[in-house]
This record gives C-alpha cells, structure tokens and sequence, in this order.
C-alpha cells in the first residue's frame, strides 16, 4: 500500500527519502527499462489492422446544401443581442 494514502507521510516526505534512497545509483538504462525505439525498416510496412478505402470524390454541392438548409432567415446581427 502506498504510505500517502495510509496517511503515514505526506507526498513530498515520501519524495525526499525516495531521493535519498536513490543517491549514488546509476539511474536505469533504457535497454533495463524496455524502452527501445524499433528500427524503421521494421515498423515501415506494419500493418495496424486497417485497410486504407478509396477516397471519396467530396461534392461540393451536397455539403453546403446541408449548411443552407439551417441558414437562418433573420437578418438582424447577431451581434446585438449579446447585451
């Protein structure tokens, strides 16, 4: 369990003997760590589980008929009723 949440210490307590404790070591490798960087070449041709689609031809037309349809006919500035 952690000794913050038992209430033993505060957070910054635990830090400053965690530092202390840690004095004089080597900090980990990251080859001890595990966090190596793949090459390139291997990752090039990975294959994330998707398949690219065609793209689409996007008409025009059809996206901004959508947008008329919920133009407003009021014609007084929007402005003006902020205040």
């Amino acid at each position: 369990m952690d000794p913050v949440t038992l209430g033993l210490c505060s957070q910054i307590d635990l830090d400053m003997e965690v530092e202390k404790a840690s004095k004089g070591r080597p900090l980990p490798t990251a080859a001890e760590l595990g966090a190596t960087l793949q090459s390139a070449s291997e990752t090039e041709h990975l294959d994330l589980g998707y398949r690219e689609e065609k793209e689409k031809e996007i008409d025009a037309n059809a996206v901004f008929a959508k947008l008329q349809s919920l133009k407003s006919d009021n014609v007084e500035d929007e402005d003006d009723h902020r205040f």
